[in-house]
């Protein structure tokens, strides 16, 4: 799939992209993320969010083609500030992601809270890895019936994405 050998090039720029309103203790619970929905087209979701989501002007168009069409100016999720963005594959929405470090430097003690609060929501992560040799870096991901959520920290940043689920036979 396209979208999942793009993670890490998405994962860098929403680092660069600069927030997102208060969490309902079921909000995603399924994988996807509150009103939005797989396979939503960039009106669908503004519909879905009225209020709160915006379409870019212009869209940002990635290196695979997806382009980022709709976001969130600011969500708040475990007492900290998200922007939130809307990715879309063939004008379909595969991704969204929750950026927070654009306000103010995040630590790792904001990640360990955050993975507490999305452990409540989704039970205990599938996949939790650490590599600090060069920089503190950590994920922890929870595989839902309809999609997967990774929470990433680097120093500074923290990014949570919510993606549609592979394909069967597809490699995560």
């Amino acid at each position: 799939m396209r979208l999942h050998l793009a993670l890490p090039a998405l994962l860098a720029l929403c680092l660069t992209l600069g927030p997102a309103r208060a969490a309902s203790p079921a909000e995603g619970a399924t994988g996807e993320w509150r009103a939005a929905r797989w396979g939503m087209t960039v009106d669908e979701v503004l519909r879905a969010f009225p209020g709160e989501a915006t379409r870019l002007e212009p869209e940002q168009r990635l290196a695979d083609g997806n382009t980022i069409s709709a976001g969130i100016e600011r969500h708040e999720l475990g007492g900290q500030a998200f922007r939130v963005r809307f990715v879309f594959e063939g004008g379909k929405l595969a991704l969204v992601s929750l950026v927070a470090g654009h306000e103010k430097f995040v630590g790792a003690e904001v990640f360990e809270a955050l993975g507490k609060v999305l452990a409540e929501r989704f039970g205990e992560p599938g996949t939790a890895t650490r590599d600090d040799a060069f920089i503190d870096m950590r994920q922890v991901r929870w595989d839902r019936p309809r999609g997967r959520v990774d929470l990433k920290f680097i120093p500074g940043k923290i990014v949570i994405l919510h993606s549609r689920p592979e394909p069967p036979g597809k490699g995560s």
